[in-house]
């Protein structure tokens, strides 16, 4: 296995110490490479040849991870050994720094492919769609001093899209993925390492979403000055109601989407494992985040199919090549409404939606982390 960092079309490797990580957390990817030798060694062009601003592919096993920026190059020396450092992120790391500007900051029933491109289209960064993306945003407005990612995600979330790096130099707006993972994680088999973290301090009982709706000539005055939705949380026994104002106006049915995606979200996030393996592959593929795989442990009372949030590959000369996995509930990120739904469900889902009330929890995770 190897890691190349590739700067004006030469590659370097031979690194002794890396990290490198990815997420659906976390909008653009990272990574951190050094190597240290002793003085007239191969470490020399490195220094003349690669700076601090320069476009960067970072290659591990043979595939690109990451098409972005180096931010910092790190130099230190002493009497018998010299080191160099590189880090840096994805293209998509500017999004996450600059602020966002786009003619009068104001969108009137555009998708939200259509307002993630206007903002990224300045940094020449693409944007593509992996999931069904829902109607038009009735209006959409820039927050003074927010950024480019701020602006996306808040948006996003009234979708309940994702909005992730591809490691290419572009951005995705997709859902939870599908695809399985290269191997499954099973204690005693391929288990280093586990964690798991069973927080409900996150968890409410009742998830109230409040907003406006945009008024026609059918509908308007009480109808859309106080729209509101509800979602209950089955697993949180005792009162505990949490208020969200929407970003966006939407109505009753929307924000009971919205409703339903906070409760997720949170139920979801309560509830994470993280497992460290062996090397950064398995069967030859390497590990990717938005991958499922099936966690078997029971000392972590978990015997569950679980959506890959983050992979980070690190190297030293102590442990040699490892991965860890971040893995949480899969609904933490799942779409609100079903794809395949057929006409009479999705008319049946809206009038259940239009009440405000969506009280619908998977039973099956109710049991982990009840230990």
């Amino acid at each position: 296995m190897s890691v190349e960092l590739i700067v004006n079309g030469k590659r370097f490797g031979g690194w002794q110490q890396l990290s490198i990580e990815r997420g659906i957390e976390q909008l653009s990817g990272a990574f951190d490479l050094s190597v240290t030798d002793k003085w007239n060694s191969p470490i020399g062009p490195m220094t003349a040849e690669i700076a601090a601003g320069q476009g960067c592919e970072v290659k591990v096993a043979g595939s690109t991870v990451i098409t972005g920026y180096i931010d910092s190059v790190r130099r230190s020396y002493d009497a018998g050994s010299h080191e160099i450092s590189f880090s840096g992120r994805d293209k998509a790391g500017d999004l996450v720094d600059c602020s966002a500007i786009y003619k009068t900051g104001a969108w009137t029933n555009r998708k939200i492919e259509q307002i993630a491109a206007d903002l990224c289209a300045p940094f020449g960064i693409p944007v593509s769609v992996q999931a069904a993306t829902g109607a038009a945003l009735p209006a959409f407005s820039i927050q003074e001093g927010e950024t480019v990612y701020e602006a996306i995600e808040r948006a996003a979330k009234m979708r309940a899209l994702l909005v992730v790096s591809d490691g290419l130099g572009g951005i995705v707006l997709t859902r939870a993925g599908t695809a399985r993972a290269p191997a499954d994680l099973i204690e005693g088999k391929n288990i280093l390492r586990a964690d798991g973290d069973f927080n409900v301090a996150d968890r409410f009982s009742d998830y109230i979403i409040k907003g406006q709706a945009q008024g026609d000539d059918n509908t308007h005055g009480a109808a859309v000055a106080h729209p509101s939705a509800s979602s209950k949380d089955a697993g949180v026994t005792r009162y505990r109601p949490l208020i969200v104002l929407a970003e966006d106006q939407g109505g009753n049915a929307t924000f009971a989407e919205r409703a339903l995606w906070e409760r997720n979200v949170r139920a979801g996030r309560g509830t994470r494992a993280t497992i460290t393996v062996n090397g950064w592959t398995a069967g030859g593929e390497l590990w990717q985040p938005n991958t499922i795989a099936r966690l078997t442990s029971p000392l972590l009372g978990a015997d569950h199919e679980l959506l890959i949030t983050s992979v980070r590959f690190t190297l030293d000369d102590r442990s040699g090549a490892l991965t860890t996995l971040e893995l949480a509930r899969p609904a933490a990120y799942d779409t609100i409404a079903e794809a395949g739904a057929t006409s009479k469900s999705k008319k049946k889902k809206k009038a259940d939606a239009s009440d405000g009330a969506v009280t619908n929890v998977n039973p099956e995770w109710e049991g982990w982390g009840k230990l």
